[in-house]
């Protein structure tokens, strides 16, 4: 166990909290002075967590350490206390997340983007503490906090142990193969294919059998913009017509533009500009009805 100097009870009112870039616990209630001695001391006892997670993994160097975490707004460490050890108590356990951008492959081997991937970037839990269901205590409040699912993680340099660890608990044993450090499990892609299939759908149904009028900052302006089938038509130069539902013609109405841009405006195309200099011309030419000469101004 991870004993310190200092009493780690008071920021510790619950067994396990959730740290992020402030290095608070998000239990934390007081005053200026209390902030800085808590962040000095959950400083270091995120330096030390790491330093026992890199040794425990056979790294070089630690991956998580409080400095880091400061930097990181898009990360958040669990921390697991026991705090009826010793005279201070002790921390027995690391767990840290985070969102990040990936370009994963899938099971056909095809390469997908994914934003803000869940993934786990550390998780430790000290030796003597081991196979007491203390890390699947750690793990299962950090899914419920973060609202994720064991498959929809993607691990970063997990250890034979944390693969062990998933199997066991989730039944997650068949991975994917990546070009990357990242482990992900068969699945991991279905529930986001099926989704978002069925949104494409779904939308491309409503495109076919609908006249959508877009709602933009634009159509207070200059009046309604046209989407779907029908637009297709006319720019394909078809010469099918439909014949627009009342409905549809009151909601034009309501968005119809207001104010001066509402006002009707004379039609000046170039044509009608060269037609009308060439009527004055002729006319200047054969001279007017009452005798006088037609001028351009």
């Amino acid at each position: 166990m991870a004993d310190f100097r200092f009493d780690i009870r008071p920021l510790f009112p619950e067994p396990i909290v959730r740290v992020t870039s402030n290095l608070l616990p998000h239990t934390f209630r007081g005053d200026r002075r209390q902030c800085l001695d808590a962040t000095s001391k959950m400083s270091e006892i995120i330096d030390r967590l790491g330093e026992l997670s890199a040794t425990s993994q056979g790294l070089s160097k630690p991956v998580t350490t409080a400095q880091r975490l400061r930097m990181s707004e898009n990360q958040t460490i669990y921390l697991l206390a026991d705090t009826e050890a010793g005279h201070n108590g002790a921390v027995t356990g690391l767990l840290k997340v985070g969102n990040k951008d990936l370009y994963l492959f899938d099971e056909a081997g095809q390469t997908r983007k994914v934003e803000r991937a869940p993934s786990i970037l550390d998780f430790y839990v000290h030796e003597s503490r081991q196979r007491t269901g203390l890390g699947k205590r750690l793990f299962e409040t950090m899914l419920r906090e973060e609202n994720w699912t064991p498959l929809k993680c993607s691990v970063d340099r997990p250890s034979e142990k944390l693969l062990a660890f998933f199997g066991k608990h989730y039944g997650l044993v068949r991975t994917i193969p990546q070009s990357n450090n990242f482990v992900l499990y068969e699945g991991y892609f279905n529930e986001a294919n099926s989704s978002s299939g069925h949104a494409h759908a779904q939308s491309s149904q409503e495109a076919k059998n609908e006249l959508h009028i877009t709602n933009s900052p634009n159509t207070q302006l200059f009046g309604a913009t046209y989407l779907g089938e029908e637009v297709n038509h006319r720019r394909h130069g078809s010469q099918q017509q439909k014949q627009t539902p009342n409905v549809l013609l009151q909601q034009i109405t309501q968005i119809s533009p207001n104010g001066r841009y509402g006002a009707r405006h004379p039609t000046c195309t170039m044509a009608e500009i060269i037609s009308g200099i060439s009527k004055v011309s002729t006319k200047g030419a054969g001279g007017t009805g009452n005798g006088e000469s037609s001028r351009i101004k």
